[in-house]
């Protein structure tokens, strides 16, 4: 019995500290997490479709960490296709700093800032940990269209 509770324990560990490295893959892309969930749903899909072809073909198939590497790779493909086949377009925009945070990610501290165009607000990671940003700061950005269409933030001047 405890040795299943700590199979889940650390299962779950697994999952959330993914998923919370998969998000700051995406972490300047305005999709609201969308690219997150499909390359997450796009792995998963390829795992289990692999799952169907060896269990047809009777070979022993590891399917965690078959999903564990897939996930990674769609992650990576999706990724790069965003980000290397934006559009070379990009306009400057002023963003409004409302605040920063951390988050922890396997004994390190990711510091980001929220960040405002008036519009929309959204956590960005990109900034020198040493000259963050206070509340209120006015920060020079551009933005450019990714491959899918979600707009790609890059924030080029620090207070």
């Amino acid at each position: 019995m405890t040795r299943k509770l700590l199979i889940s324990v650390i299962v779950l560990g697994w999952i959330i500290a993914s998923i919370q490295l998969i998000r700051s893959v995406f972490s300047n892309t305005l999709d609201h997490g969308i690219l997150t969930v499909v390359s997450i749903a796009l792995g998963l899909l390829v795992t289990a479709g692999l799952n169907l072809v060896f269990s047809k073909v009777k070979i022993r198939f590891n399917w965690p960490m078959a999903a564990f590497f897939l996930v990674f790779l769609s992650t990576a493909c999706i990724g790069l296709l965003n980000y290397q086949l934006a559009s070379p377009h990009h306009q400057k925009k002023e963003f409004v700093v409302k605040g920063s945070g951390g988050r922890v990610i396997r004994f390190d501290l990711m510091e980001y800032v929220r960040l405002t165009d008036g519009t929309s607000s959204f956590k960005y990671m990109g900034l020198d940990k040493g000259a963050m940003p206070r509340a209120g700061e006015v920060l020079e950005g551009t933005v450019r269209k990714g491959f899918f269409g979600f707009d790609i933030v890059e924030i080029s001047d620090q207070p």
